[in-house]
């Protein structure tokens, strides 16, 4: 835990649209369109759960958030804790410069009843990640290292205007074996409440994945039982057929309001304008 609570660490729609692929290594899309019962998304680019992992860490662990002049919203991040709450072993730099860069360079395009036909999400989900002027002590060398600047694309500052927020430790998720795994419980996790008797699983394995042929149904299923005991871990348990939240450790779902916070200055903590007034605003369930 960071404690700040700076930002949201997701939020429901890129779970519920299949924003990301349900596997650690998506293949290359060119927007076609993924229809669900919540909204509909395309991608030209290649966006899977590593992906998703990088992104939640990054807004897990921002120590400071601003808006800008053009409305844009800027986080402080230290690069050393996106890397430690995205693995044990701790994913290379360079891997994770990858995963930014394809971040980056893909284009989403988001339509959900949660948003005007007028405001149709399309965009990148970050701008750019640039060195930020202010550093830190690092262990390894004795020097120093530059925190990161990172600004979000305008359809994420959207969604954390207007969709339903997430605030979970996403580690647990980033140590799941199989990205099957991580996108049935990033879904779960969208809920406030399972249904009576919890989700068959098969169903869900359907929500997040499309129509799937026999064998690759039978893979999904094998996969998603060798990772129980990290979805435990997370929350989301495994019962014969059935999937249920066994707890929901720092989740609450929250639709903000529509306050902008003040262009320009650094925010960390709660305030009260803009994503740090909603960390102040809506505490975790106990």
């Amino acid at each position: 835990m960071t404690g700040e609570r700076v930002t949201p660490t997701t939020t429901a729609t890129p779970a519920r649209v299949r924003l990301f692929q349900p596997t650690q290594r998506p293949r290359v899309t060119a927007g076609e369109w993924i229809q669900t019962s919540w909204g509909r998304c395309r991608v030209v680019g290649r966006l899977g759960q590593r992906h998703a992992d990088l992104l939640e860490a990054m807004l897990f662990v921002a120590e400071r958030s601003r808006e800008t002049d053009d409305g844009a919203i800027e986080l402080l991040v230290d690069p050393a804790r996106v890397r430690r709450t995205m693995s044990d072993r701790r994913h290379s730099l360079g891997r994770i410069r990858e995963w930014l860069r394809e971040l980056r360079s893909a284009t989403i395009e988001i339509e959900s009843p949660h948003l005007p036909a007028e405001e149709r999400l399309l965009g990148g989900l970050i701008d750019h990640v640039e060195p930020s002027p202010m550093t830190r002590h690092n262990p390894l060398s004795g020097g120093e290292r530059h925190l990161w600047r990172v600004r979000l694309g305008k359809p994420l500052v959207e969604l954390l205007k207007r969709d339903l927020l997430l605030w979970y430790d996403p580690a647990p998720l980033a140590r799941l074996r199989y990205g099957i795994s991580q996108a049935v419980a990033r879904h779960v996790l969208t809920h406030s409440r399972p249904p009576d008797k919890g989700w068959k699983l098969d169903g869900l394995i359907k929500v997040v994945c499309g129509v799937l042929a026999s064998q690759a149904m039978r893979d999904a299923r094998r996969r998603i039982r060798k990772d129980e005991n990290g979805l435990s871990a997370a929350g989301v348990v495994l019962d014969g057929e059935r999937v249920n939240v066994a707890h929901r450790p720092d989740g609450v779902a929250y639709r903000p309001g529509s306050v902008a916070h003040r262009p320009g200055a650094w925010h960390s903590g709660p305030m009260r304008t803009g994503i740090s007034d909603i960390s102040e605003a809506v505490r975790p369930r106990t």
